[in-house]
């Protein structure tokens, strides 16, 4: 047997055709997210109890994926039609932030910590 017959070939993947699935571009507390549904995002601190229902007002793009079938907005949602629902699953807080500052030669040192509060999110519905 020669190293080339040793090699065995894997089958070729099959071209699966996936259906396409709807994605939405958020923009909340001054930082954009690419969403669909099933999608878990880390926002900052949202009002209202864990299970509550929050409606995302500001979006900025929607479409389908391995479509050409892409919605750009440049306004309000009202123009685009769009609405993004998640369920608020927890409020917890992020990692911790070493902040430390030292001055050379003059004695100086300081060590300061930070946790940011968080709202995790679950994307439950994209309606284009």
């Amino acid at each position: 047997m020669t190293a080339k017959e040793k090699t065995s070939k894997k089958p070729a993947k099959e071209a699966v055709a996936a259906e396409p699935q709807v994605f939405a571009v958020v923009r909340t507390c001054g930082k954009q997210h690419r969403v669909s549904p099933g999608t878990r995002i880390s926002i900052d601190p949202q009002e209202g109890k864990v299970g509550d229902t929050i409606t995302f007002s500001d979006v900025l793009m929607a479409g389908k994926t391995g479509g050409a079938d892409v919605k750009v907005l440049a306004g309000s949602e009202k123009s685009l039609g769009v609405t993004v629902t998640g369920r608020l699953l927890a409020h917890k807080r992020d990692k911790k932030v070493i902040i430390f500052k030292k001055r050379l030669k003059g004695g100086y040192t300081k060590k300061q910590g930070h946790r940011q509060d968080k709202s995790e999110v679950l994307i439950e519905a994209v309606s284009l």
